[in-house]
């Protein structure tokens, strides 16, 4: 009987529908619909490490410096040659000459392979952190991603249920305005608030595309790639302090870590710049007439290579060494400030964010929803307005967005506050 009631009579359809709409009011877990794929964060996260174009190249240069240490140690290319002695005057007859044959090796000062192999290691140290760093910022616009697309399907949910009462209530205005009981002004109110509410709907699910491109391309796949539906996202508390956070970042950002070893390969450069003043030793073995096998007599030479021209040349290159290391040691110290300044702003935004949202699931929304419940039961004992009760509904729904914009960017922020650091965060600790 009330089905039947509720089929013919848009007044109580649209009653019935507040209903519901108030029953589903709360902030619950939001799941994909049956037959939907559900998006699994830590294998996004995964898919992206390996997948990402820009962290394959930023591993690819990180493999390129640990092959050069090697390289670092290894002494000058040998030379071998011959030398004719004494060819007859006034003549090219080689065979009349005596052959000797050369083996010339150069030998650096000592402590100069050692600094080279230092500078090398420290270089492949800063690119295996510009790795993690190229990680660090493809996981973070991930993560970004996969909260506003979250947060773009939340707000789908909401707008479609106020395309849906606002059909009902046109509808019920329809039938109230046939009574005289509805003016038309507020029929034509009601009416541009339906159609205002489909456009927005329509809006949000171009956005919720572009966001489902963005994401595939971050997972280097094609843009019109189908893409699955966010999980549910709870509100938890961060229980770090921002100090906490920056002792943290000190021992693990990898960007941090980047300038720190980028300061000792300029303070390992700045003294091999030093060694370069010292003379290299170059040797020369030369084995005489051959024929005599490799027993026969043989000439040891020994020289070394003197900066000569160290007013013109190598002082310069000291003093650029020099420089460098100041330079690098500066902006080290200048990334230290910037990553505290980041920690404390991405914190405190977090909290501001965190205080907002957890206002709304305690105490707003419960009483957005009990206005609504007032609103309800005027209009229906007709005591109270159409555009009332709409204007609660809307409300209600505003507030409901308002949880789900403050509760991501909380989640946003936390992101962001990772990557300052350098390691996971669960909102109770470590990960």
């Amino acid at each position: 009987m009330l089905t039947q009631l509720t089929r013919h009579n848009p007044c109580i359809r649209f009653i019935a529908g507040c209903l519901l709409i108030f029953q589903a009011a709360a902030p619950v877990p939001v799941f994909a619909a049956e037959g939907q794929d559900v998006l699994s964060l830590p294998s996004l996260i995964q898919q992206v490490r390996q997948e990402n174009p820009n962290v394959l190249a930023a591993r690819k240069r990180w493999e390129a410096s640990q092959a050069r240490i090697p390289l670092s140690k290894a002494l000058p290319a040998p030379r071998i040659g011959v030398e004719w002695e004494e060819i007859p005057r006034g003549s090219v007859k080689f065979n009349q000459a005596t052959l000797i044959y050369q083996l010339i090796q150069s030998l650096p000062f000592p402590g100069k392979l050692s600094l080279r192999h230092q500078v090398a290691v420290k270089e492949a140290q800063r690119e295996a952190m510009a790795f993690k760093q190229a990680e660090w910022e493809a996981v973070t616009d991930l993560k970004s991603a996969y909260y506003e697309l979250f947060l773009l399907e939340r707000e789908q949910e909401i707008q479609a249920e106020q395309v849906t009462w606002f059909s009902q209530a046109v509808a019920s205005a329809q039938s109230r305005y046939a009574t005289g009981i509805t003016p038309q002004s507020e029929l034509l109110q009601v009416e541009a608030d339906q159609l205002s509410a489909e456009n927005a709907l329509g809006v949000l699910s171009h956005r919720r595309e572009a966001m489902a491109a963005h994401l595939n391309h971050l997972l280097n796949r094609q843009v019109h790639h189908a893409v699955g539906h966010p999980g549910p996202v709870a509100l938890s508390p961060m229980r770090f302090s921002p100090d906490e956070l920056m002792a943290i970042a000190r021992d693990n950002q990898p960007e941090l870590l980047a300038f720190k070893f980028s300061a000792e390969r300029a303070e390992a450069s700045a003294r091999l710049s030093k060694r370069e003043l010292l003379p290299d030793l170059e040797t020369m073995v030369k084995l005489r007439d051959p024929a005599m096998g490799p027993f026969g007599p043989w000439d040891l030479s020994l020289a070394i290579a003197i900066p000569f021209w160290f007013w013109t040349k190598w002082r310069y290159g000291l003093k650029i060494a020099i420089y460098d290391k100041e330079s690098a040691q500066a902006a080290y110290q200048a990334m230290q400030n910037e990553i505290a300044r980041r920690i404390h702003e991405h914190w405190h935004e977090a909290m501001a964010s965190y205080q907002t949202a957890k206002l709304c699931e305690d105490g707003l929304l419960k009483l957005r929803s009990q206005a609504v419940s007032s609103a309800l039961a005027t209009y229906q004992a007709g005591r109270g307005s159409l555009m009332d009760l709409l204007e609660s509904l809307r409300m209600l729904a505003e507030q409901r967005r308002t949880y789900y914009q403050h509760l991501v960017a909380y989640e946003q922020q936390l992101v962001q506050l990772k990557q300052s650091v350098g390691v996971p965060l669960l909102a109770e600790g470590l990960q």
